[in-house]
């Protein structure tokens, strides 16, 4: 007999049982009589072999998982009822476990997502990132490839099926007035056919799309099309301007698949050849000093990582070789040539988010961690001083026959009851709190694209956070409880057996865990703030207060190189103008953005200096960028309108890059020069005519780096983004 049929058809199954028993009973009545009986003497002769009905009722119900059903369900029930009797002990219980539970869940549910999802792409199990190795630098592994370098490994691999590059920009859809930036994609031809997408419309990028001389083509991403497009099928055929260049509409990507870097998601994508349109001149698919694509493949079925990484190191000399850029020093070119490829698992994408966040989140899992055990302790307290309540009917419980184990899984039930509770509402909780940490990880500048969701990773997640909270909490109450002297309960006297030291050792045992895990928490609460407190109160330089940051592009105005500069000075005249506008600033970087321009620096007293430490971080400003962030002019002067192309060139220093490129020296009119490119040559000589206060350049946490600035009116090359950077009086 399933045990189904007797959960869902109980009626019917009795019937059957008591049928089938019955049966069995007049079987061995009529056994008697056949070998000589008395009709009474048989009945009565096999009533007492047989046993009673009843009692062999019961044994047959023990039998099987049925049985644990049925007796599930009852604890369900009788544990629901004894909650509602006690509303508001359930009530903190719940709560204090939803907040300890969604706490944990919501950190999951974003470690999940910058971490451990997979792509929404065939088998991506098999995918494998491409990275390069210095051997001056084993440790470290680079992701970045320029174009000729992926074409030699394209052309050359043997150990992918598939193999693809892509890279990462920013594409303004205006064709005059506003900027509007989308992120988009440069992709490789093979970029959808590797991964195993297929349109949620019209075609996707092969092969044939990507070829010098291509036609301007694009694919949207599913979220563009549904937002720009109310995913329509008429946009497959239209035109998209792209920073002003007119690209035809040939598909849409599938939905759910935002790119390959976990962190950011992408609008449009655009094969690599029609970055032509974009660079002129300079074309970044000829130059081989332009480091910008990554490169993932599928590894065949029948190699090893291990394999392929040996074989990327056999092919490695000749791809170098092949890519070697021309322009460089013999120095830099021989470090280029002994670089090696490697290959790393990429199921889960590729991310810088991953390698900055890694650390925090997983301080932020231990911490509610820690939460959730201080929770199941104080739980558990009113656990113990609930089963001291219940002490009498737990007594008459047990005689009237209930076992110890019995008892003990009854009170657990309770104890599910309450982390279910918990689980559900602490989902709740999670989605919130998930998406107010991805809020609070992104920046305007840097805008973190994060789906946590709860999937059925996350959710199993939760499921196993309130089981194990369930025994953490309920099982020494739970014996606790059921340790009783039934004569002295029935009395009214002191119910449990222990004597009183014994029992208050378990409290005592408690409040000892609850203590020493506040405490920890409560230590480390401290240390974060004291490092967000310190964080929050460095000097960074400069005075980051009431400063407004705009960022401009020119490209997109048309307007020609020789009027970039005159152009900038009139918007900086606009802009001074402004009521509540005390100064403005421009510069070709703003701080503490993220990103860096750096080179190597040359005097006459640095000549010991080489590889990282003779690099120093550079920038072009105006005039008015060092009094509008408030900068420490430490000597010399500041720039001014005669710093012109025509006047001597100038820089500006900060105090590391005077200690360390003019030691023990006053560098005040003395002269250093800047490496053109990767050459080796130096350029013109340039006059040191300032020193200013150290300040940070990137980032908060980063050491101070020596820095050099330059008049922007004495730049060889204008750029088309340029930042005002404006200081108002409100």
């Amino acid at each position: 007999m399933r045990w189904t049929q007797r959960l869902f058809r109980r009626a019917r199954t009795e019937r059957q049982l008591d049928a089938e028993l019955r049966f069995h009973l007049e079987q061995q009545i009529a056994d008697y009589v056949a070998s000589g009986m008395s009709p009474e003497e048989a009945q009565r002769r096999a009533r007492l072999e047989f046993g009673g009905l009843d009692q062999v009722k019961e044994e047959c119900r023990d039998v099987g998982a049925a049985r644990f059903v049925e007796t599930l369900i009852q604890d369900l029930r009788f544990g629901l009822r004894q909650l509602r009797r006690n509303p508001g002990f359930a009530a903190v219980a719940v709560i204090t476990l939803a907040l300890a539970i969604g706490a944990n869940t919501a950190i999951f549910s974003v470690i999940d997502a910058v971490m451990l999802r997979m792509l929404p792409a065939s088998n991506p199990g098999e995918l494998m990132q491409v990275k390069t190795r210095d051997p001056r630098w084993p440790a470290e592994a680079s992701p970045v490839f320029t174009t000729p370098l992926w074409e030699q490994l394209r052309n050359r691999q043997d150990v992918f099926s598939g193999v693809f590059a892509w890279g990462e920009d920013k594409f303004n859809l205006s064709q005059g007035g506003a900027v509007h930036l989308v992120n988009g994609i440069w992709v490789s031809g093979g970029f959808f056919r590797t991964l195993g997408l297929h349109p949620a419309a019209g075609r996707l990028i092969t092969p044939s799309d990507d070829r010098r001389g291509c036609p301007a083509v694009a694919v949207l991403s599913y979220g563009f099309w549904q937002e720009h497009f109310g995913g329509a099928q008429s946009a497959i055929g239209s035109t998209i301007s792209l920073s002003s260049h007119p690209f035809e509409v040939i598909g849409v990507a599938p939905r759910g698949f935002y790119g390959m870097n976990v962190g950011r998601n992408f609008g449009v994508a655009a094969p690599i050849c029609t970055t032509v349109l974009f660079d002129g001149k300079e074309s970044r698919l000829v130059d081989r000093s332009w480091w910008w694509l990554s490169v993932v493949g599928r590894i065949k079925p029948w190699i090893s990582a291990a394999q392929a990484t040996a074989r990327l190191k056999v092919l490695s000399s000749g791809i170098f070789i092949a890519a070697l850029p021309e322009n460089w020093s013999s120095d830099l070119q021989k470090g280029f040539v002994k670089q090696t490829m490697l290959a790393v698992p990429a199921a889960t994408g590729v991310s810088g988010l991953r390698r900055e966040f890694k650390e925090p989140l997983n301080l932020l899992m231990a911490v509610v961690g820690l939460v959730l055990l201080i929770a199941c302790a104080n739980i558990a307290s009113l656990m113990l001083a609930r089963g001291a309540a219940r002490h009498r009917e737990i007594a008459v419980r047990q005689a009237l026959g209930a076992n110890r184990m019995r008892l003990v899984r009854q009170l657990l039930t309770e104890c599910m009851l309450l982390s279910a509770g918990g689980a559900l509402l602490g989902i709740v909780f999670a989605h919130w709190g998930a998406a107010l940490l991805v809020r609070v990880i992104s920046t305007t500048q840097n805008v973190v694209f994060l789906r946590p969701s709860l999937d059925g990773r996350v959710l199993g997640f939760t499921a196993a956070i309130a089981v194990l909270s369930s025994f953490l909490f309920g099982l020494l109450p739970a014996f606790r409880s059921t340790s009783l002297s039934l004569t002295t309960a029935m009395k009214g006297g002191e119910p449990f057996r222990t004597a009183h030291p014994a029992r208050s050792r378990s409290r005592k045992r408690i409040l000892a865990v609850q203590l020493a895990l506040s405490l920890v928490l409560l230590v480390t609460a401290g240390l974060l703030l004291r490092s967000f407190s310190n964080l929050a109160t460095l000097n960074l330089g400069f005075d980051q207060h009431n400063v407004l940051l705009i960022g401009t592009d020119l490209g997109v105005a048309k307007v020609p190189p020789d009027k970039q500069l005159s152009t900038y000075q009139e918007i900086g005249e606009r802009l001074r103008a402004l009521p509540g506008v005390v100064s403005v600033g421009r510069s070709k970087l703003t701080p503490i953005s993220g990103t860096f321009w750096n080179n190597t620096i040359h005097t006459r007293w640095s000549d010991r200096l080489n590889g990282d430490a003779a690099l120093a971080w550079l920038n072009y400003i105006s005039p008015g960028y060092i009094s509008t962030l408030r900068m420490t002019l430490m000597a010399g002067r500041n720039f001014n309108e005669d710093d012109t192309k025509a006047a001597p060139p100038v820089a500006i220093i900060n105090q590391t890059l005077a200690r360390r490129f003019f030691p023990h020296l006053n560098a005040m009119g003395r002269t250093l020069q800047v490496g053109v490119g990767s050459s080796g040559k130096l350029g013109p000589r340039i006059v040191v005519v300032g020193i200013v206060r150290d300040a940070k350049y990137g980032s908060v946490r980063e050491e101070t780096h020596p820095t050099a600035f330059f008049p922007a009116a004495q730049i060889s090359m204008y750029t088309d983004q340029d930042s005002f950077e404006l200081r108002t009086a409100v």
